[in-house]
This record gives C-alpha cells, structure tokens and sequence, in this order.
C-alpha cells in the first residue's frame, strides 16, 4: 500500500528560492492564471464550469499516463512546492491544461467559427501559450527530457519538436470531442448552455479520458509517426506542414463564416483587457519577456528526480504506435550526453553524480547567446499578445448568466 507521501509531499518554498528563485515564480503564475480561468467560468455560468473541469481531467489524465506508461515516460519536472504522484507532478502543472487550453478556447469561442474550424484555432491559440513556456522552461530547468528518446530527439532550441505537435493535436481534439460529444453523446447542441449535472459530468469524463487516444491516433500518427519513423522525414517539417494546415483552416473559416453570426449581446462590446483570457494573455507574456531579460539560467541548480544514471553501453527499445521497436538508452550516460541545458559545474569538484542515481542535481548552463534568447521569446510574446487582442477586439458580453435549457 502506498504511504501518503507518494501521493503528496511538500518542499519549503525559501529553500526552492535559494537554488531555483523562478520555479517559485512559475508557480505562483499558473495560480494566478488559473483563478483567472476559472472567474471567466463562473462568470459565464453554463457549460463553462464544467468545461474548465474537463481541461483539468485532461490534463492529470494526460500526466499520469506519461509517467507511468514506461515507452513515453521520457520527462521529469523539477520540484515545487507541492509535488504528487511520488514527486513526479508538481501541484500547479494540470492547471497548465485550464490556462492554455481553456483560456484558448474561451477566446477563441469569440470568433463563432464553424464547428470543423473551432478546434483547429484553438489548437494555435494553445501553440502560442506554449512556445514561450517550452523555451524558457527547459533552459530554466523547470523539467528536463530522457536524453536519447527517439520521440524527442529532434530539438529547437532543446525543446522537442514533438511538444508543439502535441499542444496542437491535444488541444484540437479536446475541443473536436467536447463540441461533438454535447449533440452527439448527451443529444446537447447549445453552444453556452448546460444540459444539467449528470450529462455534463458525463462530457467531462468523455473528453477527459479520451483525448489522449484520439489524438495520438488521428493527428500524431500522421502528422509525426508516419513520416518521421517510417521515412526519416525531421519533425521540424512535420511541424510547419502541421501549423500551416492549421492556420488555413482557419483562415477560410474565418473568411466564410456568417456574418449574422456575429450577434449582439446586451451587454454591448468591451475592451480586451476586460475579458479574462485578455488579462492572463497580458500577464502571461509580460511575464516571460521579463523572465528572459533578467533570468540567469547558469545559476540554477534543480535538485529532484531526474533521468536514471547509469552504464553508457546498455540499450533498450520502445514500442511506437506503428509497432514498430526505437532504441534508445535506458539511462543518462553522465560522461557523454546530449544536453546543453545543464551540467556538473555547480557540483563539489564539478564531478556528475555515480550510477544507479534518480534523485541528484544538476547545474543550469548560460545563454549561449542571450541577445538571441530575448529575441525569440519576445518575438513570440508579441505574435501572442497581437493574436489575443484580435481576437478578443470588441468581444461581447451577454447581458445575463447562461443558464440550463
């Protein structure tokens, strides 16, 4: 039987702020934006609510599947204040999946695409929380990657190529099951509206537990196991192949859609500043082109679990959804790996950790170039923050909560 502790532990937050000040920083932001979700929820009344509770089984859904399924547990995030799961899921992580996901959606929920489109934008609007977050994250050390993991091996910036595929295919098809599911599961085709306790906690289990399948098998196997494991083609291409699909898509929904469906409300039309998704977009981004102003990732030192040390030779494999057997070392070869974000330099003697290791430290490395880094994340700030002030201009607000029909 499992002790409490496995389940929930705790760290003391000034010891994190002695060797990892922005993991509390990281923190304390996805608490903020969350509570900033889950206002617009509550505001909104409806399905929303339950909405948010759906991101939110996704999400732990989607962790938990990750680190105990051993062919794609292939990540370890640094330790926080609150960790769960044996110190595997810091506390505040499933609420990434309510901050992108449903922050994407709400927003995106303002254009009134058709339904064929409406996943697909909001597939981008998550990709643009994301990109930001992925590059500071893994140079920050807020997580590191299994260093020789054929599904990630292909890097931007150290970043998988594979994680922009998977907030695009993941979020796309949450939002494709839970708009299907109301009119084809619980017979519900209100966009706004509740169809009662019982069979909106049946969507939220529906899209909850499925979209991790659904995705892997209708987006990851061909826009990455197809042409990356079977002819060699880089993930990156796969990638800019995925985004521009996506954005045609929504790009001609854009330009079709009817212009009758653009109602007013009776609340009249409001600033984006005043919706909640324009709040936590604006915080989110000022946010990180602080971080990468002011950040120094050399002084970093992220103790916890990390990759398994252990004999450089030794070699397994992992099944891919195609069956087909990837190689890959089963442990971290401490003298001859391949990661650049980190180091033993901050270690006694600048010596690595001996084999047969899970929980040890390693040491950030510096920029190596720092004018390139700020450049890039503020770039992606700016397409974000231009992207959510679009589409939130002169949003409308119904003049009364929405209520079950």
């Amino acid at each position: 039987m499992l002790r409490w502790n496995w389940w929930v532990s705790f760290h003391s937050p000034r010891e994190i702020w002695k060797e990892h000040p922005t993991m509390i920083l990281y923190e304390l932001l996805f608490f903020a934006l969350a509570v900033l979700s889950l206002k617009h929820a509550f505001r909104n009344g409806g399905r929303w609510p339950y909405l948010w509770m759906a991101t939110l089984v996704h999400g732990l859904t989607t962790e938990t599947l990750s680190y105990f399924v051993p062919d794609v547990d292939n990540f370890w995030h640094a330790q926080s204040s609150v960790m769960l799961l044996g110190k595997r899921l810091p506390l505040h992580l499933p609420l990434l999946y309510p901050v992108f996901l449903y922050q994407s959606y709400a927003a995106i929920s303002c254009l009134r695409l058709p339904w064929w489109a409406e996943p697909f934008a909001v597939g981008l609007g998550e990709l643009l929380f994301d990109l930001p977050y992925d590059t500071m994250g893994i140079k920050l050390l807020w997580w590191t990657w299994h260093d020789t993991d054929p599904n990630i091996y292909d890097r931007h910036y150290w970043v998988p190529w594979t994680s922009y595929i998977f907030h695009l295919s993941f979020g796309s098809t949450f939002i494709f099951l839970t708009n299907t599911g109301r009119k084809f599961l619980i017979g519900y085709s209100g966009k706004d509206g509740s169809a009662g306790f019982v069979r909106e906690l049946a969507l939220v289990v529906f899209a909850g537990l499925f979209t991790f399948p659904v995705a892997v098998f209708t987006q990851f196997v061909p826009f990455y196991h197809l042409p990356h494991d079977l002819y060699g083609i880089h993930t990156e291409n796969t990638v800019i192949g995925m985004i521009g699909l996506y954005v045609l898509i929504t790009w001609i929904a854009d330009r079709y859609k009817r212009h009758d469906d653009d109602r007013t409300g009776s609340g009249g039309r409001l600033s984006w500043l005043q919706h909640e998704t324009g709040q936590a977009a604006a915080l989110y981004y000022v946010f990180f082109v602080c971080l990468v102003v002011v950040a120094d990732p050399e002084k970093v030192i992220s103790t916890g679990l990390h990759q398994h040390t252990g004999s450089c030779n030794m070699t397994s494999t992992i099944t891919s959804v195609l069956g087909q057997a990837l190689p890959r070392r089963p442990y971290l070869c401490t003298e001859n790996y391949d990661e650049g974000v980190f180091d033993w330099h901050c270690l006694p003697g600048g010596q690595h950790p001996p084999d047969n290791f899970t929980w040890y430290s390693i040491c950030g490395t510096a920029y190596p170039n720092h004018a390139e880094y700020i450049y890039n994340v503020t770039a992606f700030c700016l397409l974000g923050l231009t992207f959510y002030r679009t589409v939130l201009h002169g949003w409308l607000r119904h003049g009364t909560r929405v209520k079950a029909e």
